[in-house]
């Protein structure tokens, strides 16, 4: 499904829907972007690079996220702090000539397809909920902390991508879960980065109380 032509902002990070990411811009090609989005719709779109590879030479069906602006900080010299929140995935199509400081692209909506059993998908949720939870309270007891597991989605296929914004991941892994557009074949990715760290953090956290 064709989106509208988005200003595109290539960056070395990863934005799943639904999860917030801060951003500093200093450019003056990016705080020229911020000043248009705000003027329009807020949306813009964070497409992730590669490295080694131009700007503009990321290929089409390179995916990104678009993300709408929820919170500026603007700053006396021009830079500004702000925050956007994930919405739909989208893949590019091709960079478009604009008089723009900044990359303008034609990108399409990239919706999930593949397993949507109501009942399967729950399962798998709660096997990740319970896991994710194991790792928090582990984390906790390394660094002496208390406090409430974070908030979680009910929504089986926003879960895995709220996860993946709070745990240490690299930018493969990152890339690979925003660009699975099955919600089950999601959950297993992360599950199994859950399941591998508890062991360890478990270990490190019953040292931890011990000492």
């Amino acid at each position: 499904m064709p989106l509208p032509p988005l200003p595109i902002f290539p960056l070395g990070v990863v934005l799943y829907p639904g999860t917030a990411l801060p951003l500093h811009l200093f450019e003056p090609r990016y705080r020229q972007l911020l000043t248009d989005v705000r003027a329009g719709d807020s949306r813009f779109g964070i497409l992730t690079a590669m490295s080694g590879e131009a700007e503009r030479d990321l290929p089409p069906g390179r995916l990104g996220c678009v993300a709408e602006v929820t919170e500026v900080e603007m700053m006396p010299d021009g830079r500004s702090n702000i925050v956007v929140v994930g919405r739909e995935r989208f893949a590019l199509g091709q960079f478009l000539e604009s008089d723009t400081p900044y990359h303008v692209a034609a990108v399409t909506a990239v919706p999930d397809q593949g397993s949507l059993n109501a009942v399967a998908l729950a399962v798998a949720s709660d096997d990740v909920v319970q896991h994710f939870t194991q790792v928090v309270k582990a984390v906790h007891a390394i660094n002496g902390q208390t406090g409430p597991v974070p908030p979680l989605p009910d929504d089986p296929a926003q879960l895995a991508w709220t996860i993946a914004a709070m745990i240490d991941l690299d930018l493969d892994a990152r890339y690979k879960l925003l660009a699975e557009r099955d919600p089950a074949a999601r959950l297993t990715a992360i599950d199994a980065v859950l399941r591998k760290a508890i062991p360890e953090l478990e270990l490190q956290a019953a040292l931890r109380k011990q000492s």
